[in-house]
């Protein structure tokens, strides 16, 4: 699998994640750890917060201010 392909998986998984859980919120090690373990494709920390910095710069999440915890 491409890297982007990657990204956009583990985009997908979150954006999925908070559809269901829309007051979750959690830190990338969170995210990565428990919100996407039982995913068919394998990740890291790092490739996830990729991912939600991408997320974060489209605007489809936010940071807490003051936190790396991340909410829609």
């Amino acid at each position: 699998m491409k890297i982007a392909d990657l990204h956009s998986e583990i985009q997908m998984g979150i954006i999925n994640y908070f559809s269901v859980h829309p007051d979750a919120s959690a830190s990338a090690s969170r995210i990565c750890n428990q919100w996407l373990a039982n995913e068919k494709y394998s990740h890291n920390i790092a490739q996830v917060q990729t991912a939600v910095d991408g997320l974060l710069s489209r605007g489809e999440i936010h940071k807490r201010a003051g936190a790396d915890i991340y909410t829609l």
